[in-house]
């Protein structure tokens, strides 16, 4: 650091074209400002200064220098800075990853809430499959996964997620629901109850999808006379399908309030067809970034964060 301090007095003296102004600016003494850059000009291999009646004159390989100087000490300035400005964003940047449906049925409720206590903070939201959503957070690349887990703990379990390695707080809780299309009469078009031996449709979640896990466990124990024709990875996916009068669908309750309200969907059964589940937020025991951490520990006020064998 002491080849930078030089180059800055060399500068300095670049501009005053005294050493007394320039020792003053730089709060060293002219003797000690002279040895500096006497030492300069050795290194250097030439004079940087003369004097031409009695006023300071930069040589040429001064003139040199002093493009290089200014050039290098600008750049390095300019890393130094961008360095504490991303270890900055580091400790503000809180980051999530999750299935696409939470952005949807929850980020969109939950974050404005968080955003009052953390107004420095810089959320990140990525989404994808459970299963990657998993892998980034095993890898450092994101802080939180926020998934629904169902109370079986199969998702949990398919996932190999053990107690040992995560912590976990349960934030909230939410239902897949059967839901239909009406017909004229205002009833459900493919309804759960009416048994005349004709399959209903069924409109299910892809395989790579975690809710057709928690979904497949309980049709399993209904016996419910179904006929699955289509499928698709997203519930907004299903709910048009649904929509436009395909089949039956569990959906997050969440993401069909609204079309229920308005009776553009209607239960397709009742409440001992629905799938409790819960919306978790998952982390790693390893450290975190500030904010991040502030946020863990805001919520661990809120929330009884229990061991992860009692929630997902």
């Amino acid at each position: 650091m002491t080849d930078l301090i030089i180059l800055r007095d060399f500068l300095v003296l670049c501009e005053t074209k005294s050493f007394s102004r320039t020792a003053e600016h730089r709060h060293v003494s002219v003797s000690g400002l002279s040895r500096r850059i006497q030492g300069l000009e050795e290194w250097a291999g030439t004079a940087l200064f003369e004097r031409r009646k009695g006023a300071l004159v930069l040589t040429e390989a001064g003139h040199s220098l002093q493009t290089v100087a200014s050039q290098s000490l600008s750049s390095l300035d300019h890393f130094r800075r961008s360095v504490a400005d991303d270890l900055n964003e580091q400790k503000q940047r809180i980051r999530f990853c999750s299935p696409h449906i939470m952005a949807t049925i929850f980020f969109p409720q939950w974050l404005p809430r968080i955003q009052e206590q953390f107004t420095q903070a810089k959320f990140s939201i990525d989404s994808n499959t459970l299963p990657e959503c998993l892998a980034a957070l095993n890898q450092g690349e994101t802080d939180y996964v926020v998934a629904l887990f169902d109370c079986e703990q199969l998702i949990a379990r398919r996932l190999g997620i053990v107690s040992d390695s995560y912590a976990s707080i349960e934030l909230d809780t939410e239902y897949l629901i059967p839901v239909s299309a009406p017909n004229v009469a205002g009833q459900p078009l493919f309804n759960l109850h009416v048994a005349d031996g004709t399959p209903l449709s069924f409109l299910n979640y892809s395989q790579e999808c975690h809710l057709e896990w928690s979904l497949s466990a309980m049709l399993a124990q209904q016996g419910l006379n179904l006929q699955q024709h289509h499928d698709a990875g997203l519930a907004d996916s299903l709910r048009h399908m649904t929509l436009s009068k395909l089949g039956v669908a569990w959906l997050p309750y969440s993401l069909v309030r609204e079309d229920l309200s308005a009776k553009r969907l209607i239960r397709a059964g009742s409440t001992a067809f629905d799938v409790p589940l819960k919306i978790i937020l998952l982390r790693r025991t390893a450290a975190l970034a500030a904010e991040a951490q502030r946020l863990w520990d805001v919520l661990v006020e809120m929330k009884d964060v229990r061991a992860l064998s009692d929630v997902v």
